[in-house]
């Protein structure tokens, strides 16, 4: 059933985001002090069918218990006094517009199929998304004693039939020494005086933050809407954004200022208790080609030790600028596992490229990168080592089993609590629920 949580936590907004008169609402459930609506149902089977939806009573009965089991969860983590900041929920509320404004292709269509701007969507969506992360951490508390031994992994391992150990595709691990070019304190101060040069125009209404943020602001987001953001919510933006929106009385512009995006101003459009209207211009320094350049040089002069008196993980420490790997040798994490092999087919083409003929002890020639942040620099890759597609065995995949160990004593412990909870919490199921077969035993129609 825990397979379903993250599906139905994504038709949960869904839910919410769905235009209203579709569904006639009613209350098909208690839980505590929760409810859920006929439309929370509907909208999540209408979700997981893509739109489609569908009169799979086995479908629908397990969407309903998946239901009941957030809101058991949702009820605790309130008279547990779990915690969430509104930065977390701001963050998710963000992120998750940014996944529906993928699906509509532009934020432009996106707000003209619901009616609304963005910014009011991610407003009234607000408690919906706390309510799922105190969902998340109410979960993470339950099972965040349980570990497993090394003899609890073998005897699991030693459970597996035969024909189901899994085959583990091709594994590499590999390190790297990234060099970023470092941007001229004459471009820091180029950008800086510039942005004062705009200001100072605004400031004395020689012209107006449309034209300027549409010429040259580098925020997609605001670029073609005056630089300008509707109310939001404390929390929505980085802390140097919201201490100069701070510090601005409203109608004002800010001093030029740095965040991790590059260097703003702002304007203060309004202040109202926890939320506030601004708009902003955003540019950011730019690498020129000789410093690139010399990102390069730097790494060809590195190369030479590396053979001579310098170990790989030695140099990492020592020149790296990747702060995700400098301080553990160069080593590169896998961000799905935590661990440092990498299937070879969720590597990009080009990593793939350029590791695909190196054997384990083979450093590469410097490499152009272009990180997440659209960022080049330059860098050079050792492989670790290479690991065969083979049968999954103790010996070179312990990880494996132990993730799939430690997941079932989890659930195991998760559906110890959800039976000890049920048995303690007014649950009321609607009778149209009742021939339901699930996995816990919540009540029938408890008055």
């Amino acid at each position: 059933m825990r397979a379903f949580i993250g599906v139905v936590f994504l038709c949960m907004t869904l839910s919410a985001l769905a235009q209203p008169g579709k569904v006639v609402d009613r209350i098909i459930g208690v839980v505590g002090n929760e409810i859920i609506l006929q439309s929370d149902l509907e909208s999540s089977i209408l979700e997981m069918t893509e739109g489609k939806g569908s009169d799979d009573a086995a479908m629908r009965c397990q969407v309903y218990e998946n239901l009941l089991y957030q809101k058991l969860l949702l009820n605790q983590s309130k008279l547990d006094s779990v915690e969430v900041s509104d930065g977390e929920v701001q963050s998710q509320v963000e992120r998750r517009i940014e996944y529906f404004v993928q699906m509509f292709g532009s934020v432009e269509e996106f707000e003209k199929y619901y009616g609304k701007s963005s910014a009011q969507l991610k407003e009234e969506y607000f408690d919906l998304i706390k309510d799922q992360l105190l969902v998340q951490k109410m979960q993470e508390t339950v099972t965040r004693n349980v570990k497993v031994t090394p003899a609890d992994v073998l005897r699991y391992y030693q459970t597996v039939p035969k024909d189901s150990i899994p085959l583990i595709s091709e594994q590499l691990e590999y390190s790297k020494i990234q060099i970023d070019p470092k941007v001229r304190d004459s471009e820091v101060n180029r950008i800086i005086h510039f942005l004062d040069s705009i200001r100072y125009n605004l400031v004395n209404g020689k012209s107006s933050m449309t034209l300027e943020a549409a010429k040259w602001s580098e925020d997609p987001g605001s670029k073609y809407k005056g630089g300008c953001y509707p109310l939001q919510r404390k929390g929505s933006f980085v802390p140097e954004y919201e201490a100069a929106v701070a510090n601005t009385p409203e109608g004002s512009y800010s001093p030029v200022f740095a965040s991790n995006y590059g260097y703003h101003f702002v304007k203060v459009v309004e202040k109202r208790g926890e939320f506030y209207e601004s708009c902003h211009i955003l540019m950011s320094p730019k690498i020129k080609a000789e410093d690139l350049d010399f990102a390069r040089k730097r790494l060809e002069e590195i190369e030479p030790a590396l053979k001579d008196s310098l170990s790989f993980p030695q140099a990492a420490v020592k020149f790296s600028t990747d702060e995700n790997t400098k301080n553990q040798g160069g080593k590169v994490i896998n961000p799905s596992t935590g661990g440092t092999r990498h299937d070879v087919g969720s590597l990009t083409s080009e990593l793939n490229l350029v590791l695909m003929g190196m054997v384990p002890g083979d450093i590469s020639d410097p490499i152009l990168v272009t990180g997440d942040d659209s960022k080049q620099a330059y860098a050079i890759y050792r492989l670790d080592q290479r690991l065969a597609a083979h049968e999954a065995n103790m010996k070179d995949d312990y990880d494996v089993f132990k993730q799939v160990a430690e997941a079932r004593a989890k659930q195991a412990e998760t559906d110890k609590w959800v039976r000890k909870r049920i048995a303690t919490t007014y649950v009321k199921t609607d009778p149209e629920y009742t021939g339901c077969t699930m996995q816990f035993p919540w009540p029938e129609n408890k008055p």
